[in-house]
């Protein structure tokens, strides 16, 4: 099978939905089918271009069997609403004549965002006579109109529009968590047209990966505290400065630290916010390549998560397999109805509080401090659970979906 992937982020980005969109293509690719790839430039989440890339309109790399076919896309140097509007236009421009470029391919699976990748699946999915497979990472419009990133501009219900249209030409509409999947089946899409496509992990590889010493090693500032960490994007929908706040009441702790570790949009805030608090243990560290992140997750005590209330309750971090697979002691802090909390909770694979609630998150601390033998169950049962999301069980029955499709 000819098998095209396209997705505004690919390897060597390795975070968010480029892990999946290149994972999925090289497995792809390793059970015999011939996959392109049609990507940009890498940038994320540095949201840098590599000095080698800048200026360039287009290029053809290799990559484990893979062509991957990359072509201009716009970083702009400070985040906006209008700036990303730029960004997925330029991607989506040069994309369609990478599509051309590509040539026929029998099926077409797509990782959004952005929306409007759907609509120009769509396109050749009717030019080829292919069959469209849309999985959604992120429900970009939901998101934004409830962080209140977009206000009422006309251009919200064209976007709105364009969505529904690609989810329902689509063959199959897929997606990493039933609530997710919920939302899209509002907008009117069918059941049988609907699959749940989690996002995956390759739980031997990950549990193995990281030395013990490393991460402390290489900051040897916290080389005998505590440390309480999230390392990841740092966007408005993290809502991070609950850590600020949780550190503020362990200010005089000298034997902890609060890290927050990434880059994203949020970021200047946070540091201006954390600035005007002056905690003595909380500190801010750039982000990390794969092997000093898989360092930090081993040397890290706890792993932290949150999740504002306003993004919604159906967003499931993919960034928790791998916190898993390392049997670390999860903590989140996330709104009840939302679907990581209830994963979290009702599967005790971690502790968790009320988004915001920095009394309950205090102690909890405070507790795990004071006892942490009595946390260590949940190690064992977040190691245990994601097992059922290893590369081979989620990719397998998803390409035997893919096959059901093709012949029909």
């Amino acid at each position: 099978m000819k098998i095209l992937v396209s997705s505004m982020t690919f390897a060597p980005d390795h975070s968010g939905i480029s892990l999946y969109a290149t994972d999925f293509a090289t497995y792809a690719a390793e059970q015999g089918h011939e996959v392109t790839a049609v990507t940009g430039f890498s940038w994320y989440p540095k949201w840098v271009k590599r000095p080698e890339d800048k200026g360039k309109l287009f290029r053809t790399d290799m990559y484990k069997n893979i062509k991957v076919l990359r072509g201009y896309l716009y970083v702009p140097k400070k985040v906006t609403t209008l700036t990303r509007m730029v960004q997925e236009i330029s991607f989506i421009t040069f994309a369609f004549i990478n599509f051309l470029r590509a040539g026929k391919h029998d099926t077409i699976v797509l990782f959004t965002t952005p929306i409007n990748l759907g609509l120009m699946g769509t396109l050749f999915q009717k030019l080829w006579g292919a069959k469209l497979i849309i999985n959604v990472q992120d429900l970009q419009l939901d998101a934004a109109k409830s962080l209140g990133m977009v206000g009422k501009l006309p251009i919200v219900e064209i976007m709105n529009g364009i969505e529904k249209y690609s989810y329902k030409k689509a063959d199959l509409t897929t997606s990493i968590s039933t609530g997710m999947l919920d939302l899209i089946k509002r907008k009117g899409i069918e059941d049988e047209k609907i699959y749940l496509w989690p996002n995956w992990i390759d739980v031997a590889e990950a549990k193995d990966k990281g030395l013990q010493g490393k991460f402390r090693e290489k900051f040897p500032q916290y080389r005998d505290k505590t440390i309480i960490g999230y390392a990841g994007n740092i966007g408005i929908k993290q809502g991070l400065s609950v850590l600020i706040d949780l550190s503020e009441r362990f200010r005089d702790r000298d034997d902890l630290t609060f890290l927050i570790i990434g880059q994203g949009g949020d970021l200047d805030n946070l540091k201006s916010y954390a600035q005007q608090k002056n905690i003595p243990n909380l500190h801010f560290i750039d982000f990390l390549n794969q092997e000093d992140y898989f360092n930090f997750l081993t040397d890290a005590d706890i792993v932290f998560l949150s999740q504002k209330k306003d993004s919604g309750d159906v967003y499931f971090p993919s960034k928790l397999l791998g916190i898993m697979a390392k049997a670390k002691l999860i903590f989140i802090s996330a709104d009840k109805d939302s679907e990581i909390y209830k994963v979290i909770t009702h599967n005790e694979l971690g502790i968790s509080s009320e988004f915001g609630d920095i009394d309950q998150m205090e102690s909890l601390l405070t507790k795990y401090l004071k006892k942490q033998h009595d946390f260590e169950i949940y190690k064992s049962n977040a190691y245990n659970y994601v097992h059922q999301f290893d590369r081979n069980i989620v990719i397998k029955s998803f390409l035997d979906q893919v096959h059901t499709i093709s012949a029909n």
